[in-house]
């Protein structure tokens, strides 16, 4: 059972890192539909950078490390590179120098870097 649940940390991780960093960044992007959902509930208050400034280092970080433990297993570094310039680029874009077009582009190479690494690991499993 540890085993299996270890597995499970080391095959989703990247995943769950970037479903919260692309929450984080569309709050610190402003994305409407998400603030007004967040204010309906009564979580209005995460929209504030004291809050999302870290929530987004920390995910990007778990973003990071799930990539890594993606080259662990399957054995090619595209992956953990496209998130790494991704997480970069996002962190920078939003809280560098604003740009929400570029933020954009580097939330979605997160999600790509997230798509690579899964084809890896299934080419991996063949």
């Amino acid at each position: 059972m540890t085993e299996n649940r270890e597995s499970f940390w080391k095959r989703n991780l990247d995943k769950i890192g970037i479903g919260g960093s692309l929450f984080a960044a569309l709050c610190c992007l402003g994305f409407p539909a998400l603030l007004s959902i967040l204010g309906a509930i009564g979580l209005g208050f995460l929209v504030n950078d004291a809050v999302l400034l870290p929530l987004l280092i920390i995910f990007l970080l778990v973003t990071l490390v799930g990539l890594y433990l993606g080259v662990r297993h399957h054995g090619s570094w595209l992956a953990f590179i496209i998130g790494l310039i991704s997480a970069i680029a996002t962190f920078l874009f939003i809280f560098v120098a604003f740009n929400k077009v570029l933020a954009g582009i580097g939330i979605a190479g997160l999600v790509i870097a997230s798509l690579v690494n899964v084809w890896l690991r299934v080419r991996k499993g063949r």
